[in-house]
Protein backbone atom coordinates (compact mmCIF):
# COMPACT_ATOMS: atom_id res chain seq x y z
CA UNK A 1 0.00 0.00 0.00
CA UNK A 2 1.08 3.54 -0.73
CA UNK A 3 2.01 6.01 1.99
CA UNK A 4 0.82 8.84 -0.26
CA UNK A 5 -0.88 11.60 1.75
CA UNK A 6 -4.55 12.03 0.97
CA UNK A 7 -6.29 15.35 0.81
CA UNK A 8 -9.23 15.34 3.28
CA UNK A 9 -11.57 16.50 0.53
CA UNK A 10 -10.92 13.68 -1.93
CA UNK A 11 -12.14 10.08 -1.94
CA UNK A 12 -11.11 7.63 -4.65
CA UNK A 13 -12.54 4.19 -5.48
CA UNK A 14 -11.09 1.93 -8.20
CA UNK A 15 -12.20 -1.30 -9.85
CA UNK A 16 -11.78 -3.48 -12.90
CA UNK A 17 -15.09 -4.06 -14.66
CA UNK A 18 -15.86 -6.45 -17.50
CA UNK A 19 -18.99 -5.86 -19.59
CA UNK A 20 -20.29 -8.43 -22.07
CA UNK A 21 -23.49 -9.12 -23.96
CA UNK A 22 -22.70 -12.83 -24.26
CA UNK A 23 -20.18 -13.88 -21.59
CA UNK A 24 -21.66 -14.15 -18.08
CA UNK A 25 -19.93 -13.10 -14.87
CA UNK A 26 -19.72 -16.78 -13.89
CA UNK A 27 -17.95 -17.61 -17.17
CA UNK A 28 -15.55 -14.69 -16.66
CA UNK A 29 -14.81 -15.91 -13.11
CA UNK A 30 -14.16 -19.44 -14.40
CA UNK A 31 -11.82 -18.15 -17.12
CA UNK A 32 -9.86 -15.73 -14.93
CA UNK A 33 -9.96 -17.77 -11.71
CA UNK A 34 -11.18 -14.91 -9.50
CA UNK A 35 -14.62 -14.21 -8.08
CA UNK A 36 -15.95 -10.67 -8.51
CA UNK A 37 -16.86 -8.42 -5.63
CA UNK A 38 -20.04 -7.53 -7.54
CA UNK A 39 -21.83 -8.87 -10.61
CA UNK A 40 -24.96 -8.29 -12.66
CA UNK A 41 -26.87 -10.45 -15.10
CA UNK A 42 -28.02 -9.08 -18.43
CA UNK A 43 -31.79 -8.67 -18.45
CA UNK A 44 -32.25 -8.58 -14.67
CA UNK A 45 -34.02 -5.55 -13.15
CA UNK A 46 -31.59 -2.80 -12.11
CA UNK A 47 -33.29 -2.63 -8.69
CA UNK A 48 -36.49 -3.60 -6.89
CA UNK A 49 -37.52 0.07 -7.06
CA UNK A 50 -37.06 0.11 -10.84
CA UNK A 51 -38.08 -3.38 -12.05
CA UNK A 52 -38.97 -2.09 -15.52
CA UNK A 53 -35.36 -0.93 -16.14
CA UNK A 54 -33.17 -3.88 -17.09
CA UNK A 55 -29.41 -4.41 -16.88
CA UNK A 56 -28.05 -3.87 -20.42
CA UNK A 57 -25.17 -6.37 -20.32
CA UNK A 58 -23.49 -8.92 -18.05
CA UNK A 59 -21.14 -7.22 -15.61
CA UNK A 60 -18.21 -8.61 -13.58
CA UNK A 61 -16.60 -6.18 -11.10
CA UNK A 62 -13.62 -6.49 -8.76
CA UNK A 63 -13.45 -3.43 -6.50
CA UNK A 64 -10.70 -2.58 -4.04
CA UNK A 65 -11.78 -3.26 -0.44
CA UNK A 66 -12.68 -0.73 2.22
CA UNK A 67 -9.47 -1.38 4.16
CA UNK A 68 -7.36 0.28 1.45
CA UNK A 69 -6.73 4.05 1.63
CA UNK A 70 -8.90 6.19 -0.63
CA UNK A 71 -6.04 7.82 -2.54
CA UNK A 72 -5.54 7.13 -6.24
CA UNK A 73 -2.15 5.46 -5.89
CA UNK A 74 -3.22 3.29 -2.92
CA UNK A 75 -6.34 2.10 -4.73
CA UNK A 76 -4.57 1.35 -8.00
CA UNK A 77 -1.56 -0.30 -6.34
CA UNK A 78 -3.93 -2.67 -4.53
CA UNK A 79 -5.83 -3.40 -7.74
CA UNK A 80 -2.65 -4.26 -9.67
CA UNK A 81 -1.28 -6.28 -6.75
CA UNK A 82 -4.44 -8.40 -6.48
CA UNK A 83 -5.29 -8.79 -10.17
CA UNK A 84 -1.97 -8.16 -11.95
CA UNK A 85 -0.94 -11.83 -12.13
CA UNK A 86 -4.14 -12.43 -14.14
CA UNK A 87 -3.76 -9.47 -16.54
CA UNK A 88 -3.15 -11.70 -19.56
CA UNK A 89 -6.38 -13.59 -18.93
CA UNK A 90 -8.33 -10.34 -18.84
CA UNK A 91 -6.72 -9.28 -22.11
CA UNK A 92 -7.58 -12.66 -23.70
CA UNK A 93 -11.27 -12.76 -22.70
CA UNK A 94 -13.65 -13.77 -25.51
CA UNK A 95 -14.50 -11.24 -28.17
CA UNK A 96 -17.18 -8.84 -26.98
CA UNK A 97 -15.96 -8.79 -23.37
CA UNK A 98 -14.87 -5.23 -22.64
CA UNK A 99 -12.44 -4.66 -19.78
CA UNK A 100 -12.50 -1.26 -18.11
CA UNK A 101 -10.51 0.40 -15.33
CA UNK A 102 -13.04 2.45 -13.39
CA UNK A 103 -11.87 5.35 -11.23
CA UNK A 104 -14.32 7.38 -9.14
CA UNK A 105 -13.03 10.61 -7.62
CA UNK A 106 -15.32 12.38 -5.17
CA UNK A 107 -14.43 15.85 -3.92
CA UNK A 108 -15.80 16.72 -0.47
CA UNK A 109 -15.28 19.52 2.03
CA UNK A 110 -15.54 23.27 1.66
CA UNK A 111 -13.23 23.78 -1.35
CA UNK A 112 -13.01 22.07 -4.71
CA UNK A 113 -9.33 21.17 -5.23
CA UNK A 114 -8.84 19.71 -8.69
CA UNK A 115 -5.54 18.40 -9.98
CA UNK A 116 -4.95 14.65 -9.97
CA UNK A 117 -2.58 12.74 -12.26
CA UNK A 118 -2.75 9.17 -13.51
CA UNK A 119 0.83 7.92 -13.29
CA UNK A 120 2.34 6.30 -16.39
CA UNK A 121 2.80 2.98 -14.52
CA UNK A 122 -0.96 2.85 -13.90
CA UNK A 123 -1.69 3.50 -17.57
CA UNK A 124 0.76 0.70 -18.49
CA UNK A 125 -0.93 -1.66 -16.02
CA UNK A 126 -4.37 -0.90 -17.48
CA UNK A 127 -2.95 -1.59 -20.95
CA UNK A 128 -1.69 -4.99 -19.75
CA UNK A 129 -5.34 -5.83 -18.98
CA UNK A 130 -6.48 -4.53 -22.37
CA UNK A 131 -8.60 -2.09 -20.38
CA UNK A 132 -10.07 1.22 -21.36
CA UNK A 133 -9.89 3.86 -18.64
CA UNK A 134 -13.09 5.42 -17.34
CA UNK A 135 -12.87 8.28 -14.83
CA UNK A 136 -15.92 9.73 -13.09
CA UNK A 137 -15.33 12.83 -11.02
CA UNK A 138 -17.94 14.29 -8.67
CA UNK A 139 -18.14 17.62 -6.85
CA UNK A 140 -19.77 17.05 -3.45
CA UNK A 141 -18.21 20.09 -1.81
CA UNK A 142 -20.29 22.19 0.56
Amino acid sequence: MSAEPQAPWEEVRCSITVFSDSTTAAEISDYIGIEPTRKRVKGDPISAKRPQTLVASHMWVWQVGDSVGRSLDAQLDELWSALGPHAGKFKDLPSGANVQLDVWIIHRGSELALGWVLNRRHVAAAAAFGATINVDEYDETE
